[in-house]
Parts: structure tokens; sequence; C-alpha cells
């Protein structure tokens, strides 16, 4: 699965995850879009892509990485 934030950098992402404050990501596909809590309920291995802006209709990811839910990162 793969999941957009709407941020400014994974480490931004990190800081506010550590804070305690939710966080959403949506996973898009050909049905309708999904929302998530990144959580310790999120699967391992989930990709999560932080965007800023969107091109062509889609969100724009400029990084990304793997979800690790026994650190919340």
């Amino acid at each position: 699965m793969t999941l957009y934030v709407q941020g400014k950098s994974k480490k931004a992402l990190n800081e506010l995850l550590a804070n305690g404050t939710t966080v959403i990501g949506t996973e898009y596909s050909l049905r309708q879009p999904q929302n998530y809590t990144l959580n310790s309920d999120l699967q391992d291995g989930t990709v999560i892509k932080v965007w800023e802006k969107i091109i062509g209709g889609n969100p724009y990811a400029k990084a990304y990485g793997t979800w690790e839910k026994n650190k919340i990162k």
C-alpha cells in the first residue's frame, strides 16, 4: 500500500508524529480514495510519500519512506 501525506518534508512529518499529532495519509486507487491514520495499526512496509503540490491532478511526491509501526515513523 502507498499513502500520500501532504507536508514539507519527511523530517517535518516525523516531528509531527513524535509530538503526538494525528497525521492522515490517503491511498489513491481506481476506487474511491481512502484515508488512514499513521499509527501503530498501520501495516509495516507501507510506503509513505510526502507531497506539497499537485501536478496534473495528482500529488507530486518529493520524499518517501517505509513505515515502521514499532517506531511510529
